[in-house]
């Protein structure tokens, strides 16, 4: 479970940033998680609060926000995925990743895109009590 490491270094980042702020509690984290960043936001919730006993952080709230794939073409354009297919659902591929490769199309020229984001995870907010 590689949930238990990323909460491991957000647990870090959130406590030097806190300590460099002299707070005295974390009352929320807030994250931006890409659906395709493999990670699933139950269990690194899970393991940040074992992780954040008897620290400043113990008891802080993570909240998660997740970003949708967005996807960039030589044709200049770049925004989101169109939403998979039909087809796609019917064939109920098991994983997100998988659906939104189906559909990495350009909607402005039908050519292959490229992902550019959506495999984020980033610390977007810490909320402390000084």
């Amino acid at each position: 479970m590689h949930e238990y490491s990323i909460a491991c270094e957000i647990l870090d980042q959130v406590l030097k940033t806190a300590k460099l702020h002299e707070a005295k509690e974390i009352k929320s984290v807030t994250l931006e998680l890409g659906q395709l960043a493999h990670t699933n936001p139950d269990q690194l919730a899970f393991c940040f609060d074992v992780l954040a006993k008897e620290s400043l952080a113990e008891g802080a709230e993570l909240k998660v926000e997740m970003k949708a794939p967005t996807i960039e073409c030589d044709c200049g354009y770049s925004g989101p995925v169109k939403k998979p297919s039909a087809a796609c659902a019917e064939e109920k591929l098991q994983s997100e990743l998988l659906e939104y490769i189906s559909a990495l199309a350009c909607p402005k020229c039908g050519k292959n895109a490229r992902i550019a984001g959506g495999r984020e995870l980033l610390i977007k907010t810490i909320d402390i009590e000084i």
